[in-house]
């Protein structure tokens, strides 16, 4: 499989039931808002700019479905968390990710967390775990931008979300050093061939 051969499938926002006749296996992505999300998502595709990157946290405000070897989907669900929205938009945004993950349950294969290794799990990156957990979905901790924090600082990240994360296996990703990108690529492939 080569995540390389990928094209823009569509948007989905609530209740877009016509996108749950397909039944291609699925890998989704959650994360808090600015941690560098697309930029990671582009280096597993090796584009540029498939997945557009803002300036200004909070941008994405859809499910958008990414179609690899016309087989399986990468997802990437709007940010949670961001305080700055405004309330009736975070609710909504919200509703769509336990909608999403709840409507597709049985086609998604992983749920990768993404986390901001410089800033550390929050209470909401907690909550979001366990829902996913609640769910019975697998889940992949993945922490980013870790070309800012020193040798000692990445340790110290990498200690406090095994310990959030009860132990869980973590992985620790840099988009601009290319740093773990084949080892993120390798898991979602495992994740999307597995029966």
């Amino acid at each position: 499989m080569k995540l390389s051969q990928v094209v823009f499938h569509k948007s989905v926002w609530l209740w877009s039931s016509e996108v749950f006749i397909d039944e291609k296996g699925e890998v989704v992505f959650v994360w808090r808002s600015n941690i560098g999300k697309s930029s990671i998502m582009n280096a597993l595709f090796d584009k540029k700019d498939l997945v557009k990157t803002s300036s200004k946290p909070g941008k994405t405000r859809l499910a958008n479905m990414f179609l690899v070897e016309n087989k399986y989907y990468l997802t990437d669900l709007p940010g949670y968390g961001f305080a700055k929205l405004w309330k009736e938009l975070k609710e909504q945004l919200d509703w769509l990710i336990s909608w999403y993950l709840e409507e597709k349950w049985e086609y998604i294969k992983n749920v990768i967390i993404l986390i901001d290794s410089k800033l550390w799990a929050q209470q909401v990156d907690i909550d979001m775990y366990k829902y996913i957990l609640d769910l019975w979905l697998p889940v992949t901790i993945v922490l980013s931008k870790i070309d800012k924090l020193s040798k000692s600082e990445l340790l110290k990240s990498m200690q406090h979300a095994k310990e959030y994360f009860f132990w869980q296996e973590v992985l620790a990703v840099s988009s601009t050093k290319n740093i773990w990108i084949k080892e993120l690529s390798k898991i979602i492939k495992k994740s999307l061939l597995d029966k």
